[in-house]
Parts: C-alpha cells; structure tokens; sequence
C-alpha cells in the first residue's frame, strides 16, 4: 500500500472515532439538560400553583345588604299625621300636648271621641308627672308609644287603665310609676254604654309641656 493510502486511511479511521467518542459524550448531555430543563420547568410551574393556592379570594360586602351588619340599628317610629278635629265636649280638667299625639288606633268596642277623652282627661296627671321629673331630671324629654284600655264605669261614667307601654324614651321608674297611677285614676263623663277598647298612642312630652303645667297649677292657686 502506498503511503499517501496509508495516511488518508488513518485519517478516515480517526475521524470516525472522533465521530463516535464525541457523539457518545454529546446525547447524555443533551439529555441532562433537557430533563435540567424539564426540572426547572416543573419547579416553577409548582411554585406558580402554589403562589395561586396561598393567595386569599377577594371577599366583597355589600354595605345595603342586610349581612352588611352583625345587627340592625334599631328602626325610629314611623308616626302618622295628628286626629282630625273632633267634635268634642267641653272639659275644664282636660288638655293636650304641646306636640299633639300622632293617629290613635283603636280595638274593640271605642270610637274616636271617646278615645280622645279619655287621653286629654289623662293627660293633665300625666303632665305633672313630667314637670316633676324635669325637676330631677331637667334634659329629659321624649316620646312613649302607649296602649291603655277604656271601660264603662258607674253610670255616664268611664275611666282608664292596663297600661301598655311598647316604646317609651323614659326609664326613669318614679315616672312611670306616677303615669300608671294617673292613667288608673283617670275618670271622665260618657254618654254611650258598654265602652270596652283600647286606644293606642304616641304621647310626646316637651319642656313646654311644664310650663303649661306650672301655669296651670298658679292659676287654679294650687301646689305644684
């Protein structure tokens, strides 16, 4: 065999063993880095479904529902417009608020009129009950929302009693004791026979109210 034979043949045969040993070392690494890649990949996918999985839903109130609060303010008294005027009898011993009591709703056997005396014969008692709770308490002023029962009494006669109070802005209980006693006392002149009811009322009580009831009281030349 010639010698330039020889050196092309060894060339040829080194060439292939280069091309064996340098292909041999370049799959495991192609591999490794893909499967590195696969690694890395897989990793931040994780971390993505974590970060996701940590992150708290966005919880949205609605102020107007009614969930908005663990409880509900308490609702004011819807008040109706006053009585018309009725056709009542003269009485030297009745009176009316300075803020005249919202629409009384009746029960049984009581018409108008005769709810509407009864509250004004009430009514006097119950003003110097307050004018001797300003006394002591010279702030209070206030509303009570009350329910009493009228019955028939001795002959032409009716009178008040059973109190019910379903609201009321006066806790004081030396008050309200005095008002239970003027509404049991409270007596006044009918016609009609059988009156058996109840009136239901807001009564408003003002310091306008105590004056009233001083005047009153100097003019009859009475005690407070």
């Amino acid at each position: 065999m010639k010698k330039p034979d020889i050196i092309v043949l060894v060339l040829f045969v080194v060439a292939c063993l280069g091309y064996v040993i340098f292909g041999m070392s370049d799959a495991p690494k192609t591999d490794a880095a893909e499967a590195g890649a696969d690694r890395v990949a897989g990793a931040g996918t994780a971390a993505a479904d974590g970060a996701e999985a940590k992150k708290a839903p966005v919880v949205t109130r609605d102020d107007n529902s009614p969930e908005a609060s663990d409880e509900e303010p308490a609702k004011d008294l819807t008040l109706p417009g006053a009585l018309p005027k009725l056709n009542l009898p003269d009485m030297a011993e009745t009176a009316v608020p300075t803020k005249v009591h919202g629409k009384v709703q009746l029960e049984g056997e009581l018409d108008e009129v005769t709810a509407e005396m009864a509250i004004r014969t009430l009514f006097p008692k119950i003003r110097g009950c307050y004018a001797e709770l300003r006394g002591r308490a010279p702030q209070a002023k206030g509303r009570m929302l009350m329910r009493i029962r009228v019955r028939s009494g001795e002959a032409g006669k009716a009178g008040t009693g059973e109190l019910y109070l379903k609201e009321t802005q006066f806790t004081d209980p030396k008050y309200l004791t005095c008002v239970r006693s003027a509404i049991d006392e409270a007596k006044f002149d009918v016609k009609k026979e059988g009156i058996n009811g109840t009136a239901e009322f807001p009564l408003f009580l003002m310091p306008e109210d105590v004056a009233k009831h001083e005047e009153a009281v100097a003019s009859a030349g009475g005690t407070k």
